[in-house]
């Protein structure tokens, strides 16, 4: 999508509607009868971008047949560090221009809660206390987000989104933890 694009590339603010129409190949006019203003529209990506990845995500760790945990806890970090590569830019741009839009921001900690809750039940096992499944899982959550986020907002963070080899670490680090928990 044209404007996503341009929202990633220059960030929120020094993204235009007119740039945003010559990449769409449309007139500044024909985005403002969709939208009100810039803002509208970045919120309409926002949102569209929050439902793909919830569904994306959700489909995944909600699949009956995934029952083992390396598996499950490997995809989910795959799948995570696949999103944030493929939609660096909006997540900056989210991350910048969401605090001023509460919206967002609500939609993105919903979307956490959700991908937390699934990520739970996905890796409740028989035996083992919910309690100490569902704090381990937030602690994941923590380690996989913060990890992702740490890439995508800092230029010189240590890791690189692009790595497999550190994706491949997150998802060992975090496969070592949840072992940890499960002695």
């Amino acid at each position: 999508m044209a404007a996503e694009e341009i929202f990633a590339s220059q960030g929120y603010e020094s993204a235009r509607i007119s740039d945003i129409a010559r990449s769409a190949g449309c007139s500044a006019g024909a985005i403002y009868f969709r939208f009100r203003d810039k803002d509208a529209l970045f919120l309409a990506i926002a949102e569209s971008f929050i439902g793909q990845t919830r569904r994306g995500l959700l489909d995944f760790l909600g699949e009956p047949e995934r029952d083992d945990p390396r598996e499950i806890i490997r995809g989910f970090v795959a799948r995570t560090a696949t999103n944030f590569r493929r939609h660096r830019g909006l997540f900056r741009a989210i991350v910048e221009r969401g605090f001023d839009h509460p919206h967002v921001m609500d939609a993105m900690m919903t979307l956490r809660e959700d991908v937390i809750g699934t990520l739970d039940r996905a890796l409740q096992s028989k035996g083992r206390k919910k309690a100490d499944v569902s704090a381990c899982v937030r602690v994941i959550a923590q380690m996989v987000f913060g990890f992702l986020l740490t890439g995508v907002l800092n230029p010189r963070a240590p890791t690189r989104l692009s790595d497999d080899k550190s994706v491949f670490g997150l998802a060992d680090a975090v496969l070592a933890y949840f072992e940890s928990i499960q002695q």
